[in-house]
């Protein structure tokens, strides 16, 4: 390790003291393995020993490419890079040299002749550098104002190579900045088709295109709008007089099929113009007439007392900024609404207006809307369903993390019909309908186990309270009560106030509508009372009767008789329950 560090120290001195006396090299940077070796390069070539001992010398490319080394002779080094020369002299110098360290560097490149002609200041025939680029060449000649900057030529042995220069100039592109050659014949043409860009861009002026190049490449050359310049309002003139209103906002900012529209293809002689930016906002998307709106400190009027349309006033909350663009459009949304800063889609705030409006969570008036700034109402993308006894039916915008709850607010609440025992959401899984019930005083409520998380594509039903049971005959107090699923027999006679003294255990009925038909389902309440016979205690359903006869009934045909009255008080019923 001692000795390798030596050798660094040592030869890092050896080329100081080279360069100290011959003149220290300020041209660029060389990349030896671009670098191509040619007649006229001085090469040198250190031979570092295994004792540390240092030989160098000069070796210069002949102009049959070969350099000339001490022992070994002649090796060709014609067009190799400076790298692969390197390796090959090393390689034989070896033979002669063993356990050495062999270093090859350039110390000056050759010179060699190039010529340029065209549309330049200065055509001629010009010696460059080895390390010359066509940016170099071209400052030497200079161009003309008439100079294309995008189809450069450079002419070398059989082939012609096209150059961008302009890529170069504007981006940066050393693609578009080639190595010169020797012997290369450089040619500027014209300037081909072209357009004019004024206004508010960063560097106006004339632009060479190529075919199918559109606005935005146009643009990109002009350097962008300024900080000034308004999205809205720009116009293309075209030479036969038409003229084009552009949407530059769609053309930087909106979805890629947007963005293709706005992007129309240019002809030459075409002069776009870009505007500055007036005091206004812009409000586009699900709205009635999208569109700017200017601001003012005060909204002019009709001589019939009609404000001026496209005006508000200076600090205009969104809402009516919204409502100047004539409201949202039913498939708008009304909870995901962008405040674009500047009209950038990625510098955003979300405004919910049903929690600002309706809840009253957020006051509008911290929410600023300064000039330059885009109002966009998007759409809704996630919805449910709300039908039944609601106050206002019908699609709901839904957004992440709502409940039954709050969808049910905004369909109004329920109405004095619905029913506030049961519930509905339907929910397509799995490719089938699922339906939860819920408790509707506890949803709206805000209790968690009946305030359902909503999905996209949900629909909450409420319904009528019509859900009844029919307790009737010897009970204390007959009426219809609300049925609840799961409840028995005795508890339906216990809602009724219990049973009368003269009430028949042993003849009790249930009428139930089975399929269309009405069945009688008799009951002993001796068995479930006197004997704990529970699995005698049934489960009532939905409009079921029961009718509790008196105890002074005898025989058969009593019974008919109170069947007979049962049908009846059934066929009273149908019509009003809907059965």
């Amino acid at each position: 390790m001692g000795k390798k560090l030596f050798s660094v120290f040592l030869l890092i001195f050896i080329f100081a003291l080279t360069f100290a006396q011959e003149g220290v090299y300020f041209g660029k940077i060389i990349d030896p393995d671009k670098y191509i070796l040619g007649p006229g390069d001085k090469l040198r070539v250190f031979i570092i020993r295994e004792t540390n001992q240092t030989d160098s010398f000069d070796v210069l490319v002949s102009p049959t490419g070969y350099v000339v080394l001490p022992l070994a002779g002649s090796v060709k080094v014609l067009n190799m890079t400076l790298s692969e020369a390197g390796k090959e002299i090393s390689k034989q110098l070896l033979k002669f040299y063993p356990r050495s360290n062999v270093i090859v560097d350039l110390v000056y490149p050759r010179n060699m002749k190039i010529s340029i002609t065209g549309e330049v200041t200065n055509p001629g025939i010009y010696s460059v550098s080895a390390i010359s680029t066509l940016d170099d060449v071209i400052k030497l000649a200079g161009l003309k104002s008439s100079a294309s900057l995008r189809n450069i030529q450079i002419r070398r042995e059989d082939k012609v190579i096209t150059v961008d220069y302009f890529r170069f100039l504007k981006y940066g592109d050393i693609n578009a900045n080639p190595y010169i050659q020797e012997g290369d014949l450089i040619y500027v043409p014209l300037m081909g088709k072209s357009v004019k860009v004024l206004g508010q861009v960063k560097n106006p002026g004339i632009y060479e295109i190529k075919d199918g190049e559109k606005l935005k490449d146009v643009l990109d050359m002009a350097g962008g709008l300024t900080a000034q310049g308004s999205f809205f309002g720009a116009t293309l003139d075209r030479i036969d007089g038409t003229r084009i209103e552009l949407n530059l906002y769609d053309l930087y900012y909106g979805d890629e099929n947007k963005k293709e529209s706005a992007n129309i293809a240019l002809q030459s002689g075409d002069t776009i113009t870009v505007f500055p930016e007036i005091k206004r906002v812009y409000v586009l998307g699900f709205v009635k007439n999208p569109g700017p709106i200017q601001l003012v400190e005060g909204v002019k009027v009709t001589p019939e007392g009609i404000e001026v349309t496209g005006q508000a006033s200076m600090g205009a909350k969104i809402s009516e900024l919204i409502q100047k663009a004539g409201g949202i459009l039913p498939n708008g949304s009304l909870r995901n609404i962008e405040l674009r800063i500047k009209g950038d889609p990625n510098n955003k705030i979300i405004v919910d207006l049903y929690r600002i409006l309706v809840l009253g969570e957020e006051l509008e008036e911290e929410i600023k809307v300064n000039p330059g700034d885009v109002i966009y109402v998007p759409p809704i993308l996630r919805s449910v369903k709300v039908l039944g006894q609601v106050k206002i039916p019908g699609i709901y915008e839904l957004n992440p993390g709502d409940r039954i709850r709050d969808i049910l607010l905004k369909a109004g609440g329920i109405t004095e019909k619905a029913s506030r025992e049961s519930g509905e959401l339907e929910r397509i899984e799995n490719g089938k309908k699922v339906v939860y019930k819920f408790n509707v005083t506890n949803a709206i409520q805000g209790i968690e186990k009946d305030n359902l998380e909503l999905k996209d594509g949900d629909t909450i039903y409420i319904g009528e309270l019509r859900r009844l049971v029919y307790v009737l005959g010897q009970v204390n107090n007959p009426a219809a009560y609300e049925y609840r699923e799961g409840r028995k027999l005795t508890e339906y006679i216990s809602m009724a106030g219990g049973l009368k003294d003269r009430a028949d255990l042993s003849r009790v009925a249930v009428v139930r509508e089975v399929d269309g038909e009405t069945k009688v389902i008799p009951i002993n309440m001796n068995e479930i009372i006197n004997r704990g016979r529970n699995n005698l205690d049934i489960e009532i359903k939905e409009n079921d009767i029961i009718f509790v006869p008196e105890v002074f009934v005898k025989g058969w045909q009593d019974i008919v008789n109170i069947l007979s009255g049962i049908f009846y008080v059934y066929s009273l019923l149908k019509p009003i329950v809907g059965w």
